[in-house]
C-alpha cells in the first residue's frame, strides 16, 4: 500500500499585521478556515492514484480538485487540528505567538483547546484503520493540513510505513509512505 500525503495549497487569506486579542485571533482562524487558496503546483510522483481522500475544509477541497481528476472522498476526519486562543485575555499578541501558544496548549492537553492530543491520535488511528481496511491494495492520495499531517505521518511510521519524516509540511508537496502487504 502506498499513501501520499499532501498539504493543501497556500491559503489566500493573509495574516493580520500587528497584534490582536484572543477573540480577534479566533475570528482570524475562522476566516482562515473558510478562505480560498492560491493556485499551486503539485509535486506529483509518477504513481497513479486510485483513490483520493480529502479534508472537507475549503482549502483542502479546492486543492484536491486541482490535483486529482477522479471522484474524491471528503471527510471531517482529515481536518486540521482545531486551534483557538489559549486565553481570552484582551492582551494583544502577534498571530504567530497565538498560534504557538495554541499548539503548546494542545500538546499539553490544556482545556482551552477543543480537541485534545489524545483525541487527535485516536482520529489519526481511525484514518489509518479505514485506509487499510477499505483501500488496502490501492495507492491512496490524502489532501489534508499541516499539523494533522505531521501527526498522521508519525502514526504511519509507528505502523511500519516507510517515508520521509515531515518537519514542516510544504504546501502542494507529496510525502510518500509505503508498507509492504
Amino acid at each position: 500500500m502506498k499513501i501520499g500525503l499532501v498539504r493543501h495549497f497556500k491559503v489566500a487569506q493573509q495574516p493580520v499585521s500587528g497584534r490582536m486579542s484572543g477573540k480577534q485571533f479566533n475570528a482570524w482562524v475562522e476566516a482562515y478556515n473558510q478562505s480560498n487558496i492560491e493556485s499551486g503546483v503539485f509535486s506529483n510522483s509518477e504513481l497513479v492514484w486510485e483513490v483520493c481522500l480529502s479534508s472537507d475544509l475549503p482549502r483542502a477541497i479546492h486543492t484536491a480538485t486541482q490535483i486529482y481528476s477522479g471522484d474524491i472522498i471528503y471527510t471531517q476526519q482529515l481536518r486540521e487540528i482545531e486551534i483557538v486562543a489559549a486565553s481570552q485575555t484582551e492582551i494583544k499578541l502577534h498571530h504567530s505567538i497565538w498560534l504557538a501558544l495554541g499548539r503548546i496548549a494542545w500538546y499539553i492537553g490544556h482545556s482551552s483547546q477543543r480537541e485534545s492530543r489524545g483525541s487527535t491520535l485516536l482520529r489519526t488511528q481511525a484514518v489509518i484503520e479505514r485506509l487499510e481496511r477499505d483501500f488496502g491494495s490501492s495507492n491512496v492520495l490524502i489532501v489534508t493540513h499541516g499539523a494533522f499531517m505531521k501527526v498522521l505521518a508519525q502514526q504511519l511510521a509507528l505502523r511500519g510505513y516507510i517515508g520521509k519524516r515531515i518537519f514542516y509540511p510544504r504546501n502542494g508537496e507529496l510525502y510518500l509512505y509505503e508498507k509492504d502487504s
